[in-house]
């Protein structure tokens, strides 16, 4: 990567290329920490506030309802208003929502800080990736991404010790007190290293009309996938949910091929790399958001670990350093060779991982594991920043904003799925292992409910439910209780390699023909760009 003195696109003048990369990487990291803090800091949350578990569960997924649903509009902001006025944008709503949730004193405070948060990231996340597009020329974004891969990837991996820490040691606001000095930070870095960025794409306009559509189809969608496991895959509110969903989505579809400045230029996907970018991005984020949950519930399960949320992300070091590591390296060798070798060995890598994870069994420890998560944090590593390069070169420069925008939905639905989909084989194996080792002890049936809760429990929650039992069914329920845990455990992982595997073949098909760098930018009008097929395409 050259140093500073590089014009911006479309500027004639210099930008501070170093200093541009920093500030984009100030906001992934602020994004990284958030996302994953609050996971160590819902108990504290929860004693403070004296909230209820589903109300707590509100302040977690609100933030990712709202990211996911205006991402795409957060794309078109930048391209609408100019990248470094949305980036200020979405740092100022981010830090309305910190503080909302530093000072809040009850869960609807809590609850609307979080949803701000979201809203806040939904604009700074498409940003940072067409700002690296608008300050670096193509041979070297896949570098730039990588940096800031390896930053985000750094910040979800210590999120969980970040929060910890707060919440043991000091207060749990102090994670959310602590963004103004992050988001403080980035906005000076705005205001001087992004200033002689594009002021906006010309002729692009807000799509009014296709924007509600969009927005309430993806919050149904979401919704519908993150509840089905507390609300049941097949009741009401979920079906009319995913069926809003499906056809608000679809109207957006339509209203798209028919207005002047659509948010979403469908034709995009008619181009292999773009198209590669996001499924790959999609199962990046399976792999890393697997992990981290349901590592963390597999290593705090009293009848196995017993880890405390902290002891339980310092055994997730491997699959973080490794992570850091390899997303740097996958952007260079990404820019030296192209973007198919790297994301299949990468997929390659997080399918072996996440295979040697699903061997675990009860007697497994978390050394035992240290190899699995290395291969799965290397895979993950290599294809965070490297997934999502491959879409934004497919695409010419002005389309940068509504191109990250698309990519980052992409990424938080593969968040979304895994949890959704991993809790639903997780509890549906973990509770029948638990029933047929009390039906083989023949003790008293336990309730649903029961049976879900042991799966999940805290030390102090599994006691409870433990103290209820008489000593015969107390053994049962323990022997079940782990044999479930690690088979749910099994199941997720297993889910989540043979996503690896997916996103191996798809890089390999459609990344495989490697044109220069020249041919890929070079289509600047609609026509050269929408018209005609992927001149990379296979």
């Amino acid at each position: 990567m050259t140093e500073a003195g590089t014009a911006a696109q479309g500027t004639g003048r210099p930008v501070n290329k170093s200093a541009a990369l920093a500030t984009v990487c100030m906001a992934i990291w602020v994004i990284a920490l958030n996302t994953t803090a609050i996971n160590t800091a819902v108990g504290a949350i929860a004693d403070d506030l004296d909230l209820s578990t589903s109300v707590l569960s509100w302040s977690v997924n609100a933030y990712v309802l709202a990211a996911a649903a205006f991402v795409v509009i957060g794309g078109q902001i930048g391209d609408v208003v100019g990248r470094r006025n949305a980036f200020l944008i979405g740092i100022a709503v981010f830090a309305v929502g910190s503080g909302l949730v530093a000072g809040a004193q009850s869960g609807p405070m809590l609850i609307g800080g979080r949803t701000f948060q979201g809203l806040g990231s939904a604009v700074m996340m498409p940003s940072t990736m067409s700002i690296i597009s608008d300050v670096f020329p193509p041979e070297e974004r896949g570098t730039a991404l990588g940096v800031w891969g390896a930053v985000g990837g750094l910040g979800f991996a210590i999120g969980p010790l970040y929060g910890g820490f707060f919440s043991d040691e000091l207060s749990w606001r102090g994670i959310f007190l602590g963004d103004f000095v992050w988001l403080g930070l980035g906005a000076v870095m705005t205001l001087t290293a992004l200033r002689n960025l594009p002021r906006a794409t010309k002729g692009t306009k807000f799509d009014k009309l296709g924007a509600p559509f969009l927005v309430i189809g993806l919050f149904s969608l979401v919704l519908g996938i993150q509840q089905a496991g507390t609300w049941g895959w097949t009741s009401p509110a979920i079906l009319g949910s995913l069926f809003l969903a499906v056809a608000l989505l679809g109207i957006f579809w339509v209203i798209e091929h028919r207005v002047a400045h659509p948010m979403i230029h469908f034709e995009l996907f008619r181009l292999g790399r773009f198209t590669a970018g996001n499924v790959t991005t999609f199962v990046n984020a399976m792999g890393l958001f697997g992990i981290l949950y349901f590592f963390n519930l597999w290593a705090q399960a009293p009848v196995l670990l017993d880890e405390s949320a902290i002891g339980a992300s310092l055994l997730l070091i491997p699959f973080g350093v490794a992570m850091f590591v390899f997303s740097f390296l996958g952007g260079r060798i990404a820019d030296r060779i192209g973007f198919a070798i790297p994301l299949t060995l990468g997929f390659l890598s997080m399918a072996a991982g996440f295979a040697l994870m699903a061997t675990v069994s009860e007697s497994t420890s978390a050394s035992d594991l240290w190899p699995a998560m290395t291969l799965g944090g290397i895979g993950v590593g290599v294809t965070f920043s490297t997934s999502s390069a491959a879409g934004m070169v497919a695409v010419p420069d002005k389309s940068a904003g509504e191109a990250s925008g698309v990519i980052n939905m992409f990424r938080y639905l593969g968040g979304v799925f895994i949890i959704a989909v991993g809790t639903l084989l997780y509890v549906g194996l973990g509770t029948a292992a638990l029933n047929e080792s009390i039906d083989a002890a023949g003790v008293s049936e336990q309730s649903d409910d029961t049976l879900d809760h042991a799966l999940t429990a805290s030390a102090e929650d599994f006691e409870t439910i433990e103290q209820e039992q008489d000593t015969k069914t107390r053994e049962a329920f323990e022997a079940g209780a782990a044999q479930g845990i690690t088979d749910g455990f099994k199941a997720t992982s297993i889910l989540t390699g043979a996503a690896g595997l997916v996103g191996a073949v798809v890089s390999a098909i459609l990344l495989r023909k490697r044109a220069p760098v020249a041919r890929r930018v070079r289509a600047e009008s609609r026509e050269e760009v929408f018209g005609l097929a992927d001149p990379d395409s296979p």
